[in-house]
């Protein structure tokens, strides 16, 4: 469902410094394989650099309690979005399980999730992901990969995204689903985000922009589409901007109260992937 609020500060001073996953992982179907798997290592690198923590003295361990790492989101990790996007909407806001769980079946290769991990004797009562996040690997049970922001997309065969790309399927389940143009469209050449969520306790640290750069750069690399959709409302065109985005004028999208413009962004080299300067950014969602 589209929504949008503007959760997370782009002060660099307290951006947490990506790391790699503790454990690799390779839940990526096979549409994009290993094109995608290769570059994550310099993705994070990059990010690392670009959201190194600046240590000023005071406050430091406040600044510094996340660990944090992207990897592809799977079918075990619904009970995670679902905590996460109870915590981050209002109840008429929330994308439904029903639809993370099609979604994450469909095409959990465009999804990506930021995890931290936590160790178990960790404060972790205001963490709404930490009842549902697994141990990062067998050796370690007590660590657990904890999500902290996801992006959950699609693909469509139209270049912005509709109210039909939005939806889901009917009988999605069934072994041969009707092909009525809702939902994940395989072939399509549009990749459209639908969810974008930070934790409101980890907003304001440039998390979500951080997500979203890694998450440009892994789609973009992959090559498996020709531009990136998503809606949004005026007031944040010019963060969008600043990750490459170009508004497309009004959206034909009438769902959920309509007023969307259409965002479309292009390849485009890695280095010119800027980085934004907001003093706030926005944390939206399309369900």
């Amino acid at each position: 469902m589209p929504r949008e609020m503007f959760a997370f500060q782009t002060d660099e001073d307290n951006s947490p410094t990506l790391t790699r996953s503790p454990e690799s992982q390779s839940s990526m179907t096979s549409s994009l394989g290993a094109s995608i798997e290769r570059p994550v290592r310099k993705d994070l690198q990059s990010l690392t650099g670009l959201a190194q923590l600046r240590s000023k003295g005071a406050n430091i361990s406040a600044r510094n309690d996340l660990h944090p790492y992207v990897q592809t989101l799977s079918l075990a990790d619904v009970d995670s979005c679902v905590a996460l996007e109870n915590a981050a909407f209002p109840e008429n806001e929330r994308c439904s399980r029903e639809k993370f769980n099609y979604r994450l079946s469909a095409c959990s290769e465009l999804c990506l999730g930021l995890f931290s991990t936590f160790d178990a004797d960790a404060p972790t009562s205001s963490v709404p992901t930490y009842a549902t996040a697994r141990p990062t690997n067998s050796a370690a049970p007590t660590k657990k990969a904890v999500l902290i922001a996801h992006i959950v997309a699609t693909k469509c065969e139209s270049k912005t995204i509709t109210d039909r790309s939005m939806d889901c399927p009917p009988d999605w389940q069934s072994s041969a689903p009707p092909s009525d143009g809702r939902g994940h469209q395989e072939h399509g050449r549009t990749i459209a985000v639908h969810s974008v969520a930070v934790l409101p306790q980890y907003q304001g640290r440039h998390l979500g922009s951080m997500t979203l750069k890694s998450y440009l750069q892994r789609m973009e690399t992959a090559g498996i589409a020709d531009r990136i959709s998503l809606l949004a409302h005026q007031p944040l065109f010019k963060f969008y901007e600043g990750l490459g985005f170009e508004s497309q004028g009004p959206s034909e999208c009438k769902s959920y109260g309509g007023g969307w413009h259409d965002l479309v962004r292009r390849p485009v080299l890695r280095s010119k992937l800027s980085s934004p300067r907001l003093d706030q950014g926005p944390c939206c969602a399309f369900g």
